[in-house]
């Protein structure tokens, strides 16, 4: 019995660290450099053992982009219940998450938002629609309660999700404390510190007083022409 269960352990662990070397050549090397022999050779066993474990290269790169589909949803779900529901702040809430996931996994990260795939799954296929739902739903309650304006549900969840995607890759692309022309104050200087303070901006909007007023006058001018 206890041979059994020791057996079952080691498989276990050469298919975590099959899928984990999978993972980090994807996110180094796309698509391409990832092989089934260039994966055993990282992970120490031979080019036909792996196929005990994954019947192709389709099949085991499917397993690295789900698993990292659901721990990208257990980030946002967590960060979601610590805020009730309809509140601004859950919505807030799910792009820190973003940040902090991506942030904490730099190769899931590059494998889910960079890898260009073939045959790229439906959002609604994808584990919690590959947060897109969360964030949807968060907004729609939000939505619901007054906390944001009511708009396109799906504009919004773009919009939101497009700056905080952009800063990501900024952040990845340049450390921000190496690039001050993308600092919003001196004391931001991680993409978290950013993240807030773009919150008066994505709360009040960008017009200035003048911008404003000319948009009110235009607005009035059309209402009186009906």
């Amino acid at each position: 019995m206890a041979g059994r269960e020791n057996a079952g352990s080691r498989s276990g662990d050469v298919e975590r660290a099959i899928l984990e070397a999978a993972r980090d050549l994807l996110a180094e090397k796309g698509l391409q450099g990832l092989s089934m022999r260039t994966v055993a050779e990282r992970v120490g066993v031979s080019a036909t053992a792996i196929y005990h474990y994954f019947e192709n290269k389709e099949e085991l790169v499917e397993r690295v982009v789900q698993q990292g589909f659901l721990r990208f949803g257990e980030y946002i779900e967590q960060a979601m219940r610590a805020h009730s529901r309809g509140s601004l702040e859950r919505v807030r809430a799910v792009g820190e998450a973003y940040l902090q996931f991506a942030l904490e996994n730099h190769a899931y990260f590059r494998v889910l938002f960079n890898l260009q795939r073939p045959h790229p799954h439906a959002i609604e296929d994808l584990p919690e629609g590959g947060g897109y739902g969360l964030l949807r739903q968060a907004v729609v309650d939000a939505m619901d309660s007054g906390a944001m304006r009511t708009v396109d549900p799906d504009l919004m969840v773009m919009y939101l999700w497009s700056l905080t995607h952009g800063l990501l890759m900024i952040s990845l692309a340049c450390q921000l404390e190496h690039c001050p022309e993308f600092r919003a104050t001196p004391e931001a200087r991680t993409p978290l510190e950013m993240f807030h303070a773009f919150g008066p901006l994505v709360r009040e909007g960008v017009l200035g007083a003048a911008a404003a007023t000319a948009g009110a006058a235009a607005s009035d001018r059309a209402a009186g022409e009906e």
